[in-house]
């Protein structure tokens, strides 16, 4: 079994609004009209903790939530719970957090903190970053004030009760991120979520000067936006709230563009990001939560009905084979009907797509390699794989030494 992997890495190379003031000078409600959305399903465990009158704090288990007690808001002794929650506001960003208990009332407001330093590709601009949470109605509900240290990377805001909270953004230009292919075209809109009164960085808030409650993104109207700009290879075409990127005919390995769209605004200058990754030819993949990375490859049917991919550079050499052309197959080392090899000569192993439970069992990985589309002897296919887990084995004695998620993608010439 391990000489045919081992043969496969070889033989394969033989073969990608306008707004107005109403008379006593209140601005009425102008924007998206709230809408319900169901509560955001758990993404993991719930975590316990003991806080007593005395205050104190306690974190999500990713480190991104954290909530302060202060001294005197409790009269007793409670428990809270924390889990981390999928994220259903149309405005939000990240991941939610269910903080239990509901409906508890504090004699004195505590402060939920969140940390965006890893969601910043995602977020379109700090300045329309806050926290909103979701009522029993299903609504979301962004809450006003907050406090925004740019430097520290994080968000807070004083509450007097428990909910279910995420971070949202009022204005988004989507996508904020987007991962395209030499050619592809990205088209592009400026959304709002709030109220608004004539400056977009001012949005109303309700009566009682907190919380303002959230809808669907709408387009904001053309007179507020300045310009558009691009940064990094590609071409765009922006008018009004709406733009189109194409990325360029070749790049080389990997390349990245940002889209820029500014915003009128009396308080400052309003800028909205879109960060795009531009994928040349290659096969890009990764070990486990490492980093990505890109090596050149190509695509073809090998003998009769079996297909491969290979690719190849000064540290791996890669090998994927299959039965049949587009479509998804799965794992199957038995027969050698679908079957990946990477093989690491510096590092003398190799990961395939089996692994062992014990010496006399051993299992097909989970997930598969996915081709979307498969042309002509010339076209360029694309595709996915996994590998979860991978067996990691010595390339001297063949044993296995270990397990790792293997997951990538490819966009590469059929040569055969």
């Amino acid at each position: 079994m391990n000489k045919f992997y081992l043969f496969l890495c070889i033989g394969l190379f033989s073969l990608f609004a306008s707004c107005s003031k109403s008379k006593n000078g209140e601005i009425p409600y102008q924007g998206p009209p709230p809408v319900s959305r169901p509560a955001g399903q758990p993404l993991g465990d719930q975590q316990n903790f003991q806080i007593g009158a005395a205050g104190g704090q306690f974190s999500s288990a990713d480190g991104k939530l954290k909530v302060i007690i202060p001294a005197g808001a409790l009269t007793e002794t409670t428990t809270f719970l924390v889990q981390p929650i999928s994220n259903t506001a149309d405005a939000g960003v990240g991941t939610g957090y269910r903080i239990l208990p509901h409906g508890l009332n504090f004699q004195k407001p505590v402060t939920i903190q969140f940390s965006y330093e890893d969601l910043i590709d995602s977020i379109p601009s700090e300045d329309v970053l806050s926290i909103a949470y979701q009522s029993q109605d299903g609504i979301w509900h962004m809450v006003r004030p907050h406090t925004l240290n740019k430097n520290n990377k994080t968000i807070e805001t004083p509450t007097t009760h428990f909910s279910d909270w995420v971070l949202v953004t009022w204005l988004k230009l989507i996508p904020t991120a987007a991962e395209v292919s030499t050619n592809e075209q990205v088209p592009l809109t400026v959304l709002n979520f709030h109220p608004y009164s004539n400056d977009l960085l001012a949005p109303l808030v309700s009566s009682d000067n907190s919380t303002l409650p959230l809808g669907e993104g709408k387009p904001v109207p053309a007179g507020l936006i300045k310009k558009w700009q691009l940064t990094g290879p590609g071409k765009l075409t922006g008018s009004g709230n709406k733009g189109n990127y194409t990325a360029p005919a070749t790049v080389s390995g990997e390349a990245s563009a940002t889209v820029v769209v500014e915003l009128k605004s009396d308080a400052h200058q309003l800028l909205l990001l879109s960060n795009i990754k531009i994928l040349g030819e290659g096969i890009r993949y990764r070990y486990g939560n490492g980093d990505w990375r890109t090596i050149p490859g190509h695509i073809g049917i090998a003998t009769g009905d079996i297909s491969g991919l290979a690719g190849e550079d000064d540290t791996d050499v890669l090998s994927i084979i299959w039965k049949g052309t587009s479509g998804t197959y799965a794992w199957n080392y038995e027969g050698g009907s679908c079957g990946m090899t990477i093989t690491n000569p510096l590092l003398s192993k190799y990961y395939t797509a089996f692994y062992e439970i014990t010496e006399e069992e051993v299992l097909n990985s989970g997930g598969g390699i996915t081709i979307n589309n498969w042309g002509p002897i010339g076209t360029v296919v694309t595709g996915s794989f996994l590998v979860s887990p991978s067996g990691i084995r010595s390339g001297l004695s063949g044993l296995q030494i270990g397990t790792e998620t293997v997951e990538g993608t490819f966009r590469v010439k059929r040569i055969k």
